[in-house]
């Protein structure tokens, strides 16, 4: 069974900038994800990335794959709950841009039911892209 879904945020700043920032994590100033421990080698993520405060983070490890800059990237859902493909598009909107999150999964036999997972997945997203708009809207 696979499970689809997309999520959609607006950032007042210029893609380049948000796509920099999105690859960066794990690497030199990727600490923008509040609570996140992120890694970066070899094109791959792998993250643990909090959802609330009495809740276990979401973890995954991920390949960077179809970087095109400044319109965005794929990650390759390898490790954790999810695998599967998600793929991160920037539409350049006035003068900022349109961050488009694209989830096409399904479940790691280990893990929570699909729909349980894929809520985690998305909550803790959400979770870091709004502290990304938070750090790059700061005037």
């Amino acid at each position: 069974m696979r499970a689809n879904t997309t999520d959609e945020f607006f950032i007042d700043a210029p893609r380049e900038t948000v796509q920099r920032c999105l690859l960066a994590l794990g690497a030199d100033g990727g600490d923008w994800w509040p609570g996140a421990r992120a890694q970066s080698t070899g094109g791959r993520v792998r993250m643990a990335a909090p959802i609330g405060r009495a809740r276990p983070r979401v973890r995954f490890g991920a390949l960077i794959a179809n970087i095109r800059p400044p319109e965005g990237f794929t990650w390759m859902l390898e490790d954790g709950e999810l695998r599967g493909r998600a793929e991160w598009w920037l539409e350049e909107f006035k003068d900022g841009t349109i961050v488009h999150y694209y989830l096409d999964v399904e479940r790691n036999r280990r893990a929570r039911r699909l729909s349980t997972s894929v809520r985690r997945h998305r909550w803790a997203i959400r979770r870091g892209l709004n502290a990304l708009k938070d750090l790059l809207e700061k005037r």
